[in-house]
Order: C-alpha cells, then structure tokens, then sequence
C-alpha cells in the first residue's frame, strides 16, 4: 500500500441515468478508504457525490467536504457520512480549496460543475502550475466527448499539450495510476499561486 494521499473527487450531484454511475462512484469511495486515503469532494449528499461518500465512509475513510454556503441547503441533508465540513463563501473558492489539498484527483462523470473543476485542472496543467494527476473515471464512456474534444482542438492547433490527464475505465486503474504518480509528487505539485 502506497503512502496516505488526499484525493479529490470531481463528481455530480446527480446520479445519472442507470445504475453503473452510482456504482462506480461507490467503488472508488470505498477503494480510498480501504486503501486509507483522505476523500476530498463537494460535500452533496445525493447522486455520485453521495455516492463516493457513503464508500468512503462505510471503508472508514477520511473525508473532507467543502460546499458553499448557499448550496448547503440545497445539495446536503442530514444523512452526511462523518466529516470534515468546509463552508465556502462561493464555488470559486470551494474550487481553489479542493485544488490546493489535493495530491490527485479523479474525474466521475458530472454535470456543469463537474467540467468547470476538470478544465481548471487540466488548465493549470497545461500552464505548468500544477502537476498533480489527473484520471477521467471514463464510466460508459462519459469523458469520451470531452477527449475527443480536446484532440480536435490540438489538431486544428488550438492546444499543445495532450498529457495533462489520464482516462481510465475503473476505480481499481484510477487510484493506481494517482498513487504511481502522487505520491512522489507531493511537495511540488502545488501550485505556486495557492501556497499558503
């Protein structure tokens, strides 16, 4: 077993149509707890964010939630496995703290949300700024849109730098691939902009 890392989880708050969404959310929380990582995620109690937490929790996981203030009401309910809490002022910062604890991180399928956190990671990867792993969870081939983007964009010359994330078809790949690459990484990936 690797060195204890935090990973944080991109994910949505919706569950998605058909069950293997949920599911490979529940696999992957349980795995990092299992494995004795801390879950970093956007603290929602329903769909795959839920998901990922009850894994977590039911393995005996660490887990920290951050979710803004005037979404707690909203995405939350009194059922939160045992936690960390973090109140935002806003999702830019929910964002930003995500990004600065984390040693990984780990893409699910999600909604709005979910693109905006993945693209500013692959973003301050592309700049240099970051270099913590990246892995797009490809559940029913759902970031398979996305790459296929993103590689039309570098063919028309519009993106230099295709090696900014790793895709991937399940937790087990997932979290081995973050702890091959996190756990020498540490102390450098964060980025400069975010130290304390």
């Amino acid at each position: 077993m690797s060195a204890s890392l935090s990973v944080c989880v991109f994910c949505g708050f919706s569950p998605g149509v058909g069950p293997r969404y949920l599911e490979a959310a529940g696999q992957l929380g349980a795995r990092l707890g299992r494995r004795g990582h801390r879950l970093i995620y956007g603290a929602g109690t329903g769909g795959l964010m839920g998901a990922v937490a009850a894994g977590a929790a039911a393995e005996g996981g660490s887990i920290v939630g951050l979710i803004p203030d005037f979404l707690r009401v909203r995405e939350q309910a009194d059922e939160l496995p045992g936690q960390r809490l973090i109140l935002t002022g806003d999702l830019l910062e929910r964002k930003r703290r995500m990004i600065e604890e984390a040693d990984g991180f780990i893409a699910l399928p999600g909604g709005y949300g979910t693109l905006d956190e993945v693209l500013e990671v692959i973003s301050m990867k592309a700049l240099g700024i970051l270099s913590a792993p990246l892995v797009l969870l490809n559940v029913d081939d759902a970031w398979t849109p996305l790459v296929a983007l993103i590689e039309s964009l570098h063919v028309r010359g519009f993106l230099h730098d295709l090696n900014v994330y790793t895709v991937v078809d399940g937790p087990v790949q997932a979290l081995d691939h973050i702890e091959r690459l996190a756990a020498g990484d540490r102390p450098e990936h964060r980025p400069a902009i975010l130290q304390r």
